[in-house]
């Protein structure tokens, strides 16, 4: 079975976790994920099934928004409450320091990623270094805070609703906050409500999918590859383009393209002075 399913994921899983659960549902193993989330959170994980997999480098998933809730006045070793407290500090009389330190973060930002992230320095995961103990400096990093609102304070919580960029770490973006509001800030519950064009209105739990299998897969292709130009050539050329050969074609150039046939998704081409060029062949 190819397509896409826009799975919740629950609190306390792996991504993985739901990839391995998914395996034995579908008894297949060709299955990825388009972002990871850490174990404590919960919400969108869109899966990839069978040749959709191929696909996740062009899904336009780089957008998403989380519901984040922070703890005030204490600091631990992940930036999360699953780790070891390190300093304990008071909490501000003045809540409108969020607001105004909210205010300096919003657009694009540098931010230093936290140590228990899976980012790799020196060909091992940062968060492997961290708790054998070692020392782990990530540079800063270029993100985009497309929003930041702070939806309420009932101290010692803080509750923040987050639209970023691929890359961004909200338990970091926390860190950063309190410290530009003067407050130790650790994140004590995250949720991904939406993935490009996933929502967590839309998505399955995976008891829904053990149920129905079939039904939870998305097989229109269309929503999924929206970031890219979308060619649609005549049945009589799908055969040729299925069998990797150069078709002509009217349409402009383009560096890369879904080729469609109707509804049936056939590839990804790239289209040059009138020629289709198979990149990506979905026989």
């Amino acid at each position: 079975m190819d397509g896409v399913i826009n799975v919740v994921k629950p609190k306390g899983w792996t991504s993985f976790d739901v990839i391995a659960k998914l395996r034995k549902i579908y008894h297949q193993k060709k299955i990825g994920h388009g972002g990871t989330l850490d174990p404590m959170a919960s919400g969108v994980l869109p899966v990839f099934l069978g040749r959709a997999a191929r696909l996740i480098e062009y899904a336009p998933i780089h957008r998403k928004t989380y519901e984040a809730e922070f703890t005030m006045g204490i600091a631990t070793d992940t930036e999360d409450m699953t780790g070891r407290v390190l300093e304990k500090g008071p909490i501000p009389e003045d809540l409108s320091v969020f607001e105004k330190a909210a205010e300096t973060m919003r657009g694009p930002i540098m931010q230093v990623p936290s140590a228990y992230s899976a980012l790799k320095v020196h060909g091992e995961r940062a968060y492997k270094l961290a708790r054998k103990g070692k020392k782990v400096d990530l540079p800063p990093r270029p993100v985009t805070i497309y929003e930041l609102t702070i939806e309420d304070i009932q101290p010692p919580l803080i509750h923040l609703s987050v639209t970023c960029s691929a890359g961004t770490y909200i338990r970091a973006l926390g860190r950063d906050l309190g410290k530009k509001a003067g407050c130790l800030l650790t994140m004590s519950a995250l949720t991904r409500t939406e993935m490009g064009p996933f929502s967590l209105k839309d998505a399955c739990t995976l008891e829904e999918i053990e149920k129905d299998p079939a039904g939870a897969v998305i097989e229109d292709l269309h929503p999924i590859l929206s970031a890219l130009d979308q060619v649609d050539i005549p049945e009589e050329q799908a055969t040729g383009f299925l069998q990797g050969k150069r078709l002509r074609t009217k349409e402009g150039d383009r560096e890369r393209a879904a080729i469609f046939s109707g509804s049936r998704f056939l590839g990804i081409a790239s289209i040059e002075k009138g020629i289709i060029h198979p990149k990506k062949v979905f026989s």
